[in-house]
Parts: C-alpha cells; structure tokens; sequence
C-alpha cells in the first residue's frame, strides 16, 4: 500500500481548500493513510510534516512505522489533547481542521482545553473522496475477502442448515469460513455479524439470529461477510430447504431480475439514483413497492457502509474504481423475505461482478 500517496492527495485537497492542518481521528482513515492500527492512535496532517500521536502500548508499533514512513511520533504522556498542542506549537498551527462526524464531544473538549486558542475548523470529507476509489491492491484484499466468504458458505450443504437454530447457523458459517482463510494462508474474521433469518423472520432485512429452529421446506436468507487484511466482503443469498412453492418462487423471480437489472446499469457516470432506480422500478411493477424500504446498495472498503449509499435522490456518480453492493429485496410481514447481494466493481467500461456464489 503506498500510504505517502495517499497523504499525499489529501494534504493536495487540504491546500486547494486553503488549511493548514487536519487531525485525524477515525482509526479507520488513520490505518487507510499510513497502516497504522490501534485503539488509541490520532494522525496529524500538514504540508509540512505529519505525526502519529498514540500512547505507551503502542510505541513501539508506531515509532517503527512512522521512521519508514518519515513521519513524527508523539507519545501522549499527559493525554492525547496536551500532545496534539505539542504538535500544533511546534509547527505554528493556528488553524486545524477535525473528522466532526466522528470525534466525541468528550475528547473535541479535551483538544479545546490543551489548545485554547485554536481555531477548529470542520473537515470536509477528503479522505473518505479518496478512500472509495480502490487502487489494485485494495481490490486484491477485497477479492481475498470474498474467495474465503464463499469458500466457508459452499461447504455448507443444505441439509446441514436444517435443525440448527438461527445462532448456531450462523456460528456455524463462522467456522467454515475461518477454515477456509486457513486454508488460504491468510487470517479472516466476519467483517459484521452474521444475518441468519429462517422462515418469517426473512421479512426484517436486519433481523438477528436466535433460537428460531431452521426447518426444511423454509426459505432462509443468509447475509454474511469476512473481513481480510482489513477490506471487507458482503454478500446475500437467500435459499429454500426442500421445494419452492409458486409464491416464494414469484417473490424470487421478481427480486432476481431486479438485481441483475441494477448491476447492468453500473457504470462510470451514472448516478447512484439511477442504479437504485433500475431495480426499484422493477419491484414497483411488480406491486412491492412498498416492501422494498432499504437502499439497492451501499459502498464498501475498509467499512461494510463506506459513504452514501445506492439509493433514491443520490445524484452522486458511480467513478472507476468503486467497489458497491447490490442488493434488492422485497419483504413480507408474516411470510418472509428475499434478498441477493453481490459485490460489483466499476470499471472503465462498465462494471465487474466480484463475487461468483450461483443464486
């Protein structure tokens, strides 16, 4: 990962945007800019020069990346604020900008009180705009990440489901998926927990798995992921345990021709409305509007939801490079749902679909 690169394109967003310095504070874009990962790790960005700030367990970690990388460190002694104004005096900031979407009012009043005539300014979203385009060795992760989800879930016959309870099901995946990262050589864990919802309880799109017992002649909707060098997989596949009956095989129908209607219109330009719109339509048509209540999909990276989602009166547009779900769905109180997900690219050209799982 060349993470001087990176910096590199924000601090460039930073200068057209006249600031002088960012404070980063989300773990997940400090780890994106310099593969640093802790609990407790802050990454301030200037033109002329950056530091990570941490504390005493992870020194070691931190002084060893940041010589490679020809960045500072500062180990907060006195606290996180006092370390942070350190900095800021040394460098004669007078001026920095915060993530205000996720630092907690509890530490922003720590910063004010170690640095009390700083001016705080509110960071627009420059490393998230870098972050959603994915350079080839973030779509290598990626597709590792979906070789070892699929893998673990094709291990899994259908009569193997049956009997088990929601939970079990679903540790059960978990397993099968840890075994096939083995086999892969690499480490993986569920990149979110685990959807496992049989029967009924197919109708909420979130549902949590329980104690409801799996049962043949059931649908069952599966919606799972594993997380791999830190990029994450996400995928659906709703099943029938036994032989489909009219109604499940119509309410499938419909949501397949959807989806695929929607990957189709995936391309450089179009618009993330448009996208959810090509499937939207469809189930409208259909007479399910209105059991069709989620986005058709979201971005996905280093988080499973990276940025604004695939969804009606989004007018931003698809850039190569992207990496989104699709994923409608129509759901029923009382009867069930069905929802399929998949991973899908944006190209120069088009689209890819990166994961291969038959549905």
């Amino acid at each position: 990962m060349n993470f001087r690169h990176r910096r590199s394109r924000v601090l460039r967003a930073m200068q057209a945007a006249r600031v002088p310095a960012m404070l980063v504070s989300n773990p997940v874009n400090v780890a994106y800019l310099t593969g640093f990962h802790s609990s407790n790790g802050f990454l301030l960005l200037a033109p002329g020069g950056c530091a990570l700030i941490t504390d005493f367990r992870y020194e070691t970690a931190a002084r060893a990346l940041a010589a490679q990388q020809n960045m500072q460190t500062f180990i907060a002694k006195d606290g996180i604020g006092k370390a942070v104004a350190a900095w800021c005096r040394q460098c004669r900031i007078t001026k920095l900008a915060f993530e205000h979407d996720h630092l907690t009012v509890a530490r922003f009043l720590e910063f004010q009180k170690a640095a009390p005539r700083l001016t705080w300014l509110h960071a627009p979203p420059w490393i998230m705009a870098e972050r959603l385009v994915k350079d080839d060795d973030e779509l290598a992760c990626m597709r590792t990440a979906i070789a070892v989800a699929e893998k673990g879930f094709a291990t899994i016959r259908d009569h193997e489901w049956i009997g088990l309870t929601e939970r079990e099901a679903a540790e059960l995946l978990e397993d099968r998926i840890k075994a096939a990262a083995r086999k892969l050589g690499v480490h993986a864990q569920p990149s979110f927990p685990f959807i496992v919802a049989a029967g009924a309880n197919a109708a909420i799109p979130h549902h949590h798995p329980g104690d409801t017992v799996i049962h043949e002649d059931q649908m069952l909707t599966i919606d799972w992921g594993a997380r791999v060098d830190n990029y994450c997989s996400d995928m659906t596949r709703t099943l029938f345990l036994g032989t489909p009956d009219a109604h499940f095989k119509k309410i499938y129908s419909i949501v397949l021709k959807a989806q695929l209607a929607a990957i189709r219109a995936v391309k450089p330009g179009v618009t993330f409305k448009q996208i959810d719109a090509a499937a939207r339509d469809i189930i409208t048509a259909a007479g399910y509007g209105k059991n069709f209540g989620h986005a058709t999909g979201h971005r996905i990276g280093m988080d499973v939801h990276e940025g604004m989602k695939l969804a009606k009166g989004n007018v931003e547009r698809a850039r190569t490079g992207m990496v989104t779900t699709i994923e409608p769905g129509i759901y029923i109180p009382g009867w069930g749902g069905v929802r399929i997900e998949d991973m899908v690219v944006v190209t120069p050209r088009g689209r890819e679909v990166l994961t291969s799982l038959p549905k």
